[in-house]
């Protein structure tokens, strides 16, 4: 009987200890949350209605938040600098991660942690995998911001247009796409459309998967236009001159702007593709209506042995946690974040957003329910719009004669003239 008395004893001093765990763990701090959204938009108001949620469950925290907007790259930096209470900011990571990265603080630690919406993980198990990698790799080994609210581009279409001509796989290789435009012309579709918003993206994915994303960065950064005279470079323009002589391109590709061409895609639903970004079937879901079927598919691969498709440019927002805050404002505010991007009101950022589910098992919303398997297999980051966005100097000069180049104007030995003389040459 003592041995038992003694037993249920300890028992019950282990309980009472962990108890008091809890109750020591009990968040108390006052933050400022910094917001990149509006505070009227979709997002805002669920962040809004996430931080009441969070303060009801946790008395003893004050979330304030500060919606910037998309000023927030002007505002923020110098906002820190003078040494304002900011405890916790969002942005893009390509961004923030540029231009904040010596504010936020390593989160290693609670990418270890366990919350209840990360069911039984810990939080750097529960969300996409792509997505622990690439806050890694952005943060050179460090982890500095809770991500959410992905993004992506692939190849987006028509699946009625698809099915209207018998396509019933998707493509995966250079030759099966080109087989699959054919299919659509015969069938008196056109099979691609862009502007001037997107125009590089067609092109610079194919010199990613053919060049090789060392070779392409070289070629966009080059000194003399020594690069652009790699053959290479010659062969993959001649692929898109061919295209354009067989009418792959609309016939309006070099006077359309944005968001004209995408517009006519769904309206008139007789244009087949389009090379842009998880968000388009948001942003013109009234034009679409709920009828229209999306489908999308990686960008095919043009040489297997530089690039076997497990590359993809993706990305999205971030929530960092900044240096100035105290250790119970930083606990507070990971808790608050994991909380607003994951479990309920994860989901309500992908229900009333039209959002991807950060949660490597999150349910995506039903208008690009099909895209789930995205990141399949992805282990490689390419970088945002292509690596011509990293050249603004050069994007231009690539923007105006890819144009004419997709629209038949000029031929693939005229746009590598065209490219040399932006060097002088």
């Amino acid at each position: 009987m003592k041995n038992i008395i003694s037993i249920l004893l300890a028992v019950m001093l282990v309980f009472g200890m962990v108890m008091t765990c809890n109750a020591e763990s009990t968040l108390n701090a006052d933050i400022v949350y910094w917001s990149s959204y509006t505070e009227t938009s979709n997002y805002g108001q669920v962040i809004t209605a996430a931080a009441n949620a969070f303060m009801a469950e946790n008395p003893g925290v004050h979330i304030e938040i500060s919606f910037q907007g998309t000023g927030i790259q002007q505002t923020l930096g110098p906002a820190l600098d003078a040494g304002a209470k900011i405890t916790m900011f969002e942005a893009n990571t390509d961004a923030s991660m540029v231009l904040w990265k010596d504010y936020m603080i390593d989160l290693a630690g609670y990418y270890d942690t366990v919350y209840p919406q990360t069911k039984g993980e810990v939080y750097g198990n529960a969300i996409i995998p792509a997505y622990n990698t690439l806050a890694l790799f952005q943060g050179d080994g460090v982890y500095m911001y809770f991500p959410y609210t992905p993004q992506f581009v692939k190849v987006l279409y028509n699946k009625d247009i698809f099915d209207a001509c018998g396509i019933t796989e998707e493509p995966a290789t250079w030759d099966e796409y080109m087989a699959l435009c054919d299919t659509l012309v015969a069938n008196g579709y056109v099979p691609f459309t862009s502007d001037q918003t997107h125009i590089h993206f067609a092109f610079g994915y194919y010199l990613q998967r053919a060049l090789g994303d060392e070779d392409f960065k070289n070629l966009v950064w080059s000194k003399d236009g020594t690069e652009w005279q790699d053959e290479r470079v010659l062969a993959a323009a001649k692929v898109f001159e061919e295209m354009a002589k067989k009418g792959y391109f609309a016939k309006n590709i070099d006077t359309v702007v944005s968001p004209e061409a995408q517009q006519e895609m769904v309206i008139f639903q007789e244009i087949a593709m389009y090379v842009a970004g998880s968000w388009m079937p948001n942003n013109l879901r009234e034009s679409a209506g709920p009828e229209f079927r999306w489908g999308s598919f990686n960008y095919p691969v043009v040489d297997p042995a530089v690039d076997d498709g497990s590359s993809l440019c993706y990305g999205g927002y971030g929530i960092s946690i900044s240096k100035t805050a105290t250790q119970e404002e930083a606990d507070a505010a990971a808790a608050f974040a994991v909380f607003l991007t994951l479990g309920e009101w994860g989901d309500k950022i992908v229900s009333d957003c039209n959002a991807i589910p950060i949660s490597k098992d999150g349910e995506w919303p039903p208008m690009i329910a099909e895209f789930s398997d995205t990141y399949d297999g992805i282990t490689n980051r390419w970088t945002a719009q292509t690596a011509f966005a990293l050249n603004n100097d050069l994007l231009p000069t690539v923007k105006a004669n890819l144009t004419k180049l997709m629209a038949g104007k000029i031929t693939a030995e005229e746009f590598i003239a065209e490219m040399l003389a932006f060097y002088g040459k």
